[in-house]
């Protein structure tokens, strides 16, 4: 990822940052100034701030009421501004976003959770994931594509995807009930020695399943950031209990 100056700082990915779109992640290096999370009294303006850096209409800004589902929304004009500026309004438990109209800003928030996003180079259509354990586990990247190929024709091979900032397979550490539901990705499933329990790697479980799913290796690109080691630069509700959200959005132009 590239960091990118600005009134309020963000990051970028190297492949997505090659197509005429827009895209951002948000971090923590102002700490409470970088929080785009609603709870925090900050939060509005700070979209607000997000919005004229990167350079979208704060009116079409559009977040879910994330509840780890597998619940998927396709946002036309009708409900662009879902949840931009109050929770109330957020699109009902929905994890995952899609749209193939231009000015659409789809935002998920994470803070240990992993953000994906896909680009549809060809048909033009672009998604926002909210994919933590449970919604990786379930397959929620796949059940994205496979919706974004009924709703927009989307070919896997057409697509260009960036995994964001999460908790890394060094820090996740969890009980065994949790380390069977990836039983399908077994080489997510990381046991040493030293360690009393098994630990997941998210990014690897989320890059196979867009493997799978039929997108090129070379069109995925990962940020491999732990945001458990790296708590002043991404926020981590594992290491402080933190209420603070990472923003990971994505519109077409």
């Amino acid at each position: 990822m590239k960091y990118i100056e600005a009134d309020f700082p963000y990051y970028i990915f190297e492949n997505l940052n090659k197509y005429n779109i827009r895209h951002f992640v948000t971090s923590c290096r102002q700490g409470e100034q970088g929080d785009v999370n609603l709870r925090n009294p900050l939060g509005a303006e700070n979209r607000r701030r997000l919005a004229e850096s990167v350079g979208f209409e704060i009116e079409k800004l559009t977040t879910g009421e994330q509840t780890h589902s597998l619940n998927i929304a396709i946002v036309d004009n009708a409900t662009a501004g879902s949840g931009n500026l109050t929770v109330e309004s957020r699109i009902p438990q929905t994890d995952a976003l899609i749209t193939n109209q231009q000015g659409i800003c789809l935002m998920v928030l994470t803070a240990d959770c992993q953000s994906v996003l896909l680009y549809d180079a060809e048909k033009q259509a672009v998604a926002a994931i909210h994919a933590g354990w449970r919604g990786t586990a379930n397959q929620i990247v796949a059940k994205t594509i496979v919706k974004m190929q009924q709703s927009f024709d989307t070919q896997p091979n057409n697509i260009v995807a960036a995994i964001g900032p999460s908790i890394g397979s060094c820090c996740f550490e969890v009980d065994e009930e949790v380390a069977i539901q990836f039983r399908q990705w077994r080489q997510a499933i990381l046991r040493k020695p030293n360690w009393t329990k098994p630990h997941i790697d998210l990014t690897g479980a989320n890059y196979q399943q867009l493997v799978e799913a039929g997108v090129n290796p070379s069109n995925i690109e990962k940020s491999d950031v732990c945001t458990m080691c790296n708590p002043h630069e991404f926020f981590s509700h594992r290491y402080n209990k933190t209420l603070g959200r990472i923003g990971t959005g994505i519109l077409l132009v």
